[in-house]
C-alpha cells in the first residue's frame, strides 16, 4: 500500500569554535559588508545510539536527529583546506550576517529560501548538479553577532524543492541487510565505497547483482547513470538503485537530501518513475577496520526504499521551497547562542578590547595597521601621574608590552591623581610604584605583558660616590638593555635631568622617544629626532659635518638648552618638590603623547616621518603627518605645533655626546654625573689642580661647545658700548 514519502529534516549542530570564527570574520573581513559569504558544513550517515537497559531489559537502539555539522573548519574550507571526516559529505553554506538585530529580524526569510531554491534548480538544469551533487544540498545561515555580549543570533535553513503532488513510498522500507542475498555482499559494498570517492559526493547510482557472489556491486557517480542504471530494468540480472548518504537514523523516513535528489531525478531522468533508493547510513563503518559479514548484518543501518516519483514539473523559480529549521518544540523561530558564560574571561576581555579597535577600520580608518600598534613595546620612564595615564591610553590602543621604570613608592596623595593606584597601595610605606603599576595593568587586562623595574636613574649634577660606583654601573647597563629591547621610550619623570640618560640611550639605539612635561596650566608633548643610520653619528670621537643629514634631524628635549642639565632637586620648597599642575592637564598631555606615537606608527616613514608642512593639506599617513612638538595651554584652551631642528651643541643627542659615550662608556657618564670640570683642549680628561679650566662650565658644556659659545657671547657683550645718558635717546 502506497503512502506519502516523509523525510527527516536536518538539525544543525554548531561547534563553539565556529562562532569564534564568525566573530573574526565580522571584525576583520566583512565589517559592515552584508554580502553573503560561503562557509562549509558536512553530514554523514545516520546511526542509532544503543541505550543499555537494566538486567531484565534488552538494549535499545534509539534514533537521533539528522545532523548537519558546522565547525571551525567551515572557514578554512573556502580555501580548500578543510579535512572532512571519513565518509562525510561536504556541502556549501551561505552565510548572511547582518549588522543589527533589527536587520536580522526584518530580513525576508522567504526571499532567502526562494533565491537558494532558484540556484538549486539552475544547477540541475545546467547539469552542474550531476557532476557535483553537493550543489543539491546547500544550507543557509542567517545570523547577527553581538560581539559586545558574545551572543550569536542565528537561523539555519536547508532549502528543499517541494514535490507537488508528493512522491510516494510504494513498499515499506527494507533493511539493506535483508535486501542483499548474502552477508558478504555487504562487505563488498563497503569495500567498493572505500575504494572510490562516490560516497563523499553524497549521491551515486548502483546496480546490485544477487547472482554474482564475486562481484555483486557496481557503483558510480550520477554522471554514469546511463551506464549503470540504464533503463532501470533487470534484463541483465541486476537491480538498479539510486543511492545517497542518508543522515537520518529514523527507521522509515529518509533524510532531507533525498528531496532535492528526487527533484534532480524527475528532471534529468523523467523515465525513472519507480526507483529503488538506497539510503546509505553506514559511513561510520568506512572509517573502521574490516568487519566480517555476520557483524555487518547486526550493525548495518542502511535501508532500501521503493519510491514512485512524481512526474516532472516545470523547474522555475516559482517552485515552492521550504527548509527553515524548527526548534525543539517544532516552532519556526531563530536561536541564540550565549558564549559569554562558557568562554575564558581573559579571552573575552581580549576580544572586547580588539572589538573597539577593529570598529575603527569599518568606516573611519580602514587602512590602520592595528597589528603594528599592538606589537609595539613601550618603556615608560616614570610611573607617576603621566606614566599612569599614558599606560592606560597605550592599553586602550591594544599594546601588549608595557614596562615601567621608577624609583618611588606610592604615597597617600597618589591614588586620587594617578589611576593605576588605590588606597591599599599606599599603606605600610607604599608599594614600589613601578611594580604596583605593572600589577595594576595586569589586573585591568590579564593578557598584557607588563613589568615594573624599581630603578633610580643616574643624573647629571648628582654625584656618584665610590660606594655607589658598582650599583650605578649596573643600573646604566640595565637601562641600556631596557631601551634596546623596546620600540618606544616615554620620558615621563618629574625632573629635567632624569630624562638626560634615557634621551642619550634612545638616540644611540635610534628608538622613538616621546617626552611629556607639565607646567601649572601648560604642557608639551614632543618626539625626538632619530638618526637615519648608525654612521650618522660621525666617525668615532669626531662630530658630524655641519652639512650632513644631522642638519635636518628634529631636535630632542635638550636641544634648545644653552646650559647642561644639573641638579634641580636639592634645596626645594614643598611646592617645588611636588608637580603642582591643574588636575585635568596630565590626561590631556598623556593622551596627546600616545596619539603622537600612533600617528608615527601609521606613517609610511615611521620614526623618520617629517612633521606636517605649514599650510599642507595632504599627508602620507593614515592619521596625517606627526608633529614635532605639541604645546598646549589650558588658559584659552590653545594648542600650537612647533618644529625645531636638532642642535649640534645638544648635551644629550649631538654626535659629540653620542660618540663620547660610544668611545668612553661609563667613564664618560661618570664625568657627566659628577659635573667634572675639564680643559677645553682635552674635553675627555679631568682638569688637574691649577689647570686653566673654565670653572663656570660643566663637562657636558665643554664637550659640546656650549662653553665656547658662552665665552663668545660674553666677549661680544664686553665690546658693546652701552650709553646711559638721556641725550643719546632719539626724539620720536
Amino acid at each position: 500500500m502506497s503512502e506519502t514519502l516523509r523525510f527527516e529534516a536536518f538539525s544543525s549542530m554548531v561547534e563553539p569554535e565556529f562562532w569564534s570564527g564568525l566573530a573574526h570574520h565580522k571584525l576583520h573581513s566583512a565589517r559592515l559588508d552584508t554580502a553573503r559569504a560561503v562557509v562549509r558544513g558536512e553530514f554523514s550517515g545516520g546511526r542509532r545510539h544503543a541505550v543499555r537497559g537494566n538486567s531484565t531489559e534488552p538494549t535499545q537502539r534509539l534514533a537521533v536527529p539528522a545532523r548537519l555539522r558546522v565547525n571551525q573548519g567551515a572557514w578554512e574550507a573556502v580555501q580548500g583546506n578543510t579535512q572532512q571526516q571519513t565518509g562525510a559529505v561536504g556541502v556549501n553554506g551561505y552565510l548572511h550576517n547582518t549588522n543589527t538585530i533589527e536587520e536580522f529580524k526584518k530580513r525576508d526569510k522567504g526571499e532567502l529560501l526562494r533565491d537558494a531554491g532558484a540556484e538549486i534548480l539552475e544547477a540541475i538544469r545546467s547539469g552542474r548538479a550531476t557532476q557535483a551533487p553537493e550543489l543539491l544540498w546547500p544550507f543557509l545561515l542567517l545570523s547577527f553577532a553581538d560581539l559586545k555580549k558574545y551572543h550569536f543570533y542565528h537561523w539555519f535553513a536547508f532549502p528543499a524543492v517541494t514535490a507537488d503532488p508528493p512522491d510516494m513510498a510504494t513498499e515499506p522500507p527494507a533493511p539493506l541487510s535483508s535486501f542483499v542475498s548474502r552477508s558478504s555482499d555487504l562487505e563488498h559494498l563497503l569495500t567498493t565505497f572505500a575504494g572510490t570517492s562516490v560516497c563523499a559526493q553524497g549521491a551515486f547510482v548502483a546496480r546490485y547483482y544477487p547472482s554474482n557472489a564475486d562481484n555483486p556491486w557496481r557503483v558510480g557517480p550520477l554522471s554514469e547513470w546511463s551506464e549503470i542504471y540504464g533503463s532501470g530494468k533487470a534484463e541483465d540480472g541486476g537491480i538498479a538503485l539510486l543511492g545517497f548518504v542518508d543522515p537520518s537514523s529514523h527507521s522509515t523516513r529518509p533524510g532531507w537530501p533525498l528531496r532535492n535528489l528526487l527533484t534532480w531525478l524527475r528532471h534529468c531522468h523523467p523515465e525513472a518513475t519507480n526507483v529503488n533508493v538506497l539510503c546509505f547510513r553506514d559511513t561510520a563503518l568506512l572509517a573502521g577496520g574490516p568487519v566480517d559479514g555476520a557483524t555487518l548484518v547486526q550493525q548495518c543501518e542502511s535501508i532500501v526504499l521503493r519510491v514512485n516519483v512524481t512526474s516532472v514539473v516545470s523547474l522555475t523559480s516559482e517552485c515552492q521551497v521550504s527548509g527553515w529549521e524548527r526548534n525543539e518544540k517544532q516552532k519556526l523561530v531563530p536561536r541564540i547562542v550565549n558564549l559569554s558564560s562558557t568562554m575564558d574571561p581573559v579571552r573575552l576581555a581580549e576580544s572586547a578590547l580588539d572589538l573597539n579597535l577593529q570598529l575603527m577600520r569599518w568606516r573611519l580608518a580602514p587602512s590602520i595597521d592595528l597589528a603594528k600598534i599592538a606589537g609595539t613595546r613601550a618603556l615608560l620612564v616614570g610611573a607617576g601621574t603621566l606614566g599612569a595615564y599614558t599606560a592606560r591610553v597605550l592599553l586602550a590602543w591594544g599594546m601588549r608590552k608595557i614596562t615601567f621604570v621608577d624609583n618611588g613608592r606610592v604615597s597617600f596623595s597618589n591614588p586620587a591623581r594617578q589611576p593605576l593606584y588605590d588606597f591599599e597601595d599606599s599603606l605600610d610605606g607604599g608599594k614600589p610604584k613601578a611594580e604596583a603599576a605593572a600589577s595594576s595593568m595586569r589586573k585591568i587586562f590579564p593578557n598584557i605583558d607588563s613589568q615594573g623595574i624599581q630603578m633610580t636613574i643616574p643624573m647629571p649634577g648628582h654625584s656618584i660616590s665610590a660606594s655607589e660606583m658598582d650599583s650605578t654601573r649596573a643600573t646604566v647597563a640595565r637601562l641600556d638593555e631596557l631601551v634596546a629591547s623596546h620600540d618606544v621610550i616615554f620620558l615621563l619623570t618629574d625632573s629635567r635631568e632624569s630624562r638626560w640618560l634615557p634621551t642619550l640611550l634612545g638616540t644611540l639605539h635610534r628608538k622613538i622617544v616621546i617626552c611629556v612635561a607639565l607646567g601649572f596650566d601648560s604642557y608639551v608633548a614632543m618626539r625626538h629626532g632619530v638618526y637615519a643610520h648608525d654612521d650618522d653619528f660621525g666617525p668615532m670621537g669626531a662630530p658630524k659635518a655641519a652639512d650632513s643629514s644631522e642638519a635636518v634631524r628634529l631636535g630632542c628635549y635638550f636641544c634648545n638648552d644653552v646650559v647642561a642639565p644639573t641638579d634641580s632637586l636639592s634645596d626645594r620648597t614643598l611646592d617645588q618638590q611636588c608637580t603642582v599642575t591643574r588636575p585635568g592637564l596630565a590626561p590631556i598631555a598623556s593622551g596627546t603623547a600616545v596619539e603622537l606615537l600612533t600617528t608615527i606608527l601609521q606613517h609610511p616613514q615611521g620614526r623618520h616621518a617629517p612633521p606636517a608642512a605649514p599650510g599642507a593639506n595632504d599627508s602620507a599617513g593614515e592619521f596625517g603627518d606627526p608633529e614635532h612638538q605639541i604645546r598646549g595651554y589650558l588658559i584659552g584652551f590653545r594648542q600650537h605645533a612647533i618644529v625645531g631642528q636638532a642642535s649640534s651643541l645638544c648635551t644629550a643627542c649631538s654626535p659629540s655626546v653620542i660618540n663620547a659615550y660610544r668611545q668612553h662608556g661609563f667613564d664618560f657618564l661618570l664625568r657627566a654625573f659628577n659635573n667634572t670640570l675639564v680643559s677645553e683642549d682635552a674635553p675627555h680628561c679631568a682638569a688637574e689642580d691649577g689647570a686653566d679650566a673654565p670653572a663656570d662650565y660643566s663637562y657636558l658644556e665643554t664637550l659640546t661647545g656650549l662653553a665656547a659659545l658662552h665665552r663668545q657671547t660674553d666677549t661680544m657683550l664686553e665690546t658693546i658700548e652701552w650709553s646711559e645718558s638721556d641725550d643719546d635717546f632719539e626724539a620720536i
